[in-house]
């Protein structure tokens, strides 16, 4: 067989080339099978540290028994390189396949479980990987996949070999405790396959970023993302599972890989239970839906919370509504710790484009500088427009402890206005700051907080009661506006994250029939609050669930007309839907947007168990002119109650007038596709 000699393998084709060296397509002429040789860079075999520890650890893989590790065949030096011989797998590595495309939820649960096999074979002898990466997983035309190189790996516990106190890995999927303190256990392999199934369900990393000081802030300072608000069709219960495997305390992270999988794949099954670890269990929360939601599809974030299914009976503390169908009861969710007293923290960095860097650096000096530069960076994007980038110098007289998880002035800093599809709003408000007192107390039905604005001169609520729903805290309000120049009544729906440094990130969405908005906002304390001006969040009434919050998932949609001198042919559309509702739980909107990226949209009231559609527009005929359209319809609650609502039917007239076209009676089914 023809090839470039190298000892006894003839190198027959180079399949790929990294920052740890290159791997070929070889025959071994002693065994007489084709194989794959991976070549380490020359520098590398003159470490002796390095060499010793590769041989020792390439020893350790080539025992590992588990049908998703590649088998190493041989290891040793030739010619003054350092390499391994492995079997051949005929297939891609993850990495290019995500360069294609973007993986459905059960194939890249699939793909994330038998890693997790490999990584727990290892974890078992004591060997961490350390380079957890798309590029490390071999997928073969069957969807098997195989865990390699685990020529960096490290044994648990070991003091580092590298000699120069180099750094190996690759900083997409690093976990912080890498860079802090250079701690390496098997919770960073727990991180890095965490963002590896984020960047299978989304196509990118979870902190892309074009430089290392980007990449670093990410994982130091962001909170895990959402991959349920990136791509339709990828289950929120996702979201949790992400952010637990990519908690920047390893203590917070699933205590195994295995458990990681099994919490991926009881995500997509529907049979999810409260994420563990448990942390400091809190007081529990009585109900598993939120009147404003966590996340939602088409950057459009809800509130319909996709936990564990409600248990038969309301629990004390929940509200019946006084109308036909009974509020939908739920069970106790979980909730995370948050810090006592939260320092201030960084605003939330730009995302920018992926990048596959991997890296050998040079040492904890290298390290710290890097961090170094990295803080600086998060901390000078900490203003709010041309607001003051420090907070007012003068504090709230005292008239009460500031208790609570949530209690205490807080800066509010909020980015500039989006629209539905996540894109800048040109000419629309700058961002800006606003000053914000809150006061928090937890009981054993939950955590509930009131808000009020102190400062700021955004066009939203002014005063806020917040519901920590599964670890978040989430709000709904109404408030009076102008859209189009018209008066309309605007629904105000905003979440927030704990994030680890103290402060608390996420999104204030503003929503109408025919005018909607978005910006990111950062909650960060700044002091103690006068909490005898505001309202004892322990007062107010618990949260009344409502069958509306049903609505939820992804639909086909399905309008026939009924009427009319010749009614068009049925017309079809695909949408994903979300349902926020009032705490009182007697009124509801539920927003519906095309999942083919088009701006089509449609939004329902709910009230009385009926949902109402009541549109007014100009529109384009196709037949000539230009169309006025009023649109109105019912949409009556499914009898009996269904969760999730499977078929809603509704009927309704369209009026068109000042063109050639004409309206008429239809009637709208939306069947549910998904979650």
């Amino acid at each position: 067989m023809q090839g470039t000699p190298f000892g006894r393998y003839r190198l027959i084709a180079l399949l790929g080339r990294g920052g740890m060296g290159e791997v070929w397509r070889a025959y071994d002429t002693e065994t007489q099978r084709v194989v794959a040789v991976k070549v380490l860079p020359a520098n590398l075999a003159h470490d002796p540290v390095f060499e010793q520890r590769f041989r020792r650890e390439a020893l350790a893989a080539a025992g590992l028994n588990d049908p998703h590790v590649v088998p190493i065949h041989n290891f040793g030096e030739i010619d003054g390189r350092l390499y391994v011989d492995m079997r051949l797998v005929n297939g891609k590595d993850l990495q290019a396949i995500l360069a294609g495309e973007v993986l459905d939820p059960e194939r890249a649960v699939k793909i994330i479980e038998q890693v997790a096999s490999a990584l727990r074979a290892a974890h078992r002898i004591g060997l961490v990987h350390r380079d957890v990466k798309p590029s490390n997983i071999l997928v073969d035309e069957d969807d098997f996949a195989y865990l390699i190189d685990f020529g960096i790996a490290r044994t648990t516990g070991e003091p580092s070999m590298t000699g120069t106190g180099n750094v190996i890995g690759t900083w997409a999927y690093m976990a912080p405790e890498r860079v802090t303190t250079g701690q390496t256990d098997p919770r960073g392999d727990t991180y890095a396959l965490g963002c590896v199934l984020h960047e299978c369900l989304t196509g990118s990393q979870p902190f892309p970023g074009d430089s290392l000081e980007q990449q670093i802030g990410g994982h130091l300072s962001l909170p895990p993302p959402r991959p349920s608000t990136m791509r339709r069709g990828v289950p929120r219960e996702l979201d949790g599972v992400i952010a637990t495997a990519m908690a920047k305390n390893p203590d917070h992270r699933y205590p195994t890989v295995t458990q990681m999988a099994v919490a991926a794949r009881e995500a997509i099954t529907g049979t999810a239970a409260i994420p563990y670890p448990q942390r400091r269990p809190p007081p529990m929360q009585p109900d598993t839906r939120q009147a404003f939601p966590p996340t939602m599809p088409q950057n459009y974030q809800s509130a319909h919370n996709s936990g564990p299914r409600p248990a038969p009976g309301p629990p004390p503390g929940d509200r019946r509504p006084n109308a036909a169908w009974p509020a939908v009861p739920a069970v106790p969710a979980a909730k995370p710790a948050w810090p006592a007293t939260p320092p201030s923290g960084p605003a939330t960095p730009t995302r920018r484009k992926r990048s596959r860097t991997p890296f050998i650096l040079g040492g904890a000096a290298a390290v710290l500088t890097v961090v170094g530069v990295v803080v600086a960076v998060v901390l000078s994007n900490g203003g709010g427009g041309d607001q003051p980038a420090h907070p007012p110098t003068s504090q709230p007289s005292r008239a009460g402890p500031n208790s609570g998880p949530f209690t205490g002035t807080f800066t509010a800093d909020f980015g500039p206005k989006l629209s539905l599809t996540g894109k800048e709003v040109q000419g629309g408000e700058p961002p800006g700051r606003e000053t914000w007192v809150i006061r928090s107390s937890c009981s054993g039905e939950g955590c509930v907080a009131t808000a009020s604005r102190m400062s700021g001169t955004f066009i939203h609520a002014t005063s806020l009661i917040f519901d920590d729903v599964r670890g978040r805290w989430t709000g709904v309000a109404l408030s009076g506006t102008k859209c189009n120049d018209k008066p309309v009544e605007k629904w105000n729906f905003i979440w927030l994250q704990p994030r680890p440094d103290g402060s608390l990130a996420g999104e204030w969405i503003s929503d109408s029939l025919n005018c909607y908005s978005k910006r990111n906002v950062t909650f960060t304390r700044t002091g103690d609050a006068d909490i005898a001006k505001l309202a004892n969040p322990a007062d107010q009434p618990a949260r009344v669930l409502t069958p509306a919050l049903s609505l939820h998932g992804t639909y086909h949609l399905v309008t026939t007309y009924t009427s009319g001198a010749q009614p068009p042919k049925p017309q079809e559309a695909d949408y994903s839907v979300e349902t926020v509702c009032l705490r009182t739980g007697d009124r509801c909107i539920s927003r519906f947007v095309r999942t083919d990226g088009s701006s089509g949209t449609q939004l329902l009231a709910f009230a009385d168990n009926v949902w109402t559609r009541n549109d007014e527009y100009d529109a384009s005929c196709p037949a000539g002119g230009t169309s006025h359209v009023k649109i109105n319809g019912t949409f009556p609650l499914p009898n009996p109650a269904q969760d999730p609502i499977g078929l809603l039917t509704g009927t309704g007239f369209k009026d068109e007038s000042g063109s050639a076209c004409v309206g008429g009676n239809y009637e709208m089914k939306f069947n549910r596709t998904g979650g």
